[in-house]
């Protein structure tokens, strides 16, 4: 089975990393194959656009902005990607 590729961008390495740590956790329970990674080098977040942005968390290329990384929203985040699986493995049919 293919895996999600996910990478948190936000500046605040501490808070990226733990989520980061979180997330895997998160999504090792749900039964999803992912490869977590974080970017938290501010021109790298600012040479992908999302300046003022953060905290983002890219699925397979797919950027979703995010109010916070709490422990809340990660949890619902998993579950969700867990539910939609098939659409994140296909990167052809979310644009």
């Amino acid at each position: 089975m293919l895996g999600l590729r996910i990478n948190i961008l936000d500046p605040d390495t501490s808070k990226a990393e733990r989520a980061a740590r979180r997330l895997r956790s998160l999504l090792k329970g749900e039964g999803v194959q992912a490869c977590v990674q974080v970017t938290t080098c501010y021109l790298e977040i600012s040479r992908q656009g999302l300046k003022d942005k953060t905290p983002v968390i890219s699925v397979n290329n797919i950027n979703y902005q995010c109010k916070s990384l709490n422990d809340s929203l990660l949890a619902d985040f998993s579950a969700w990607l867990a539910s939609n699986l098939d659409c994140h493995l296909n990167e052809n049919v979310i644009s």
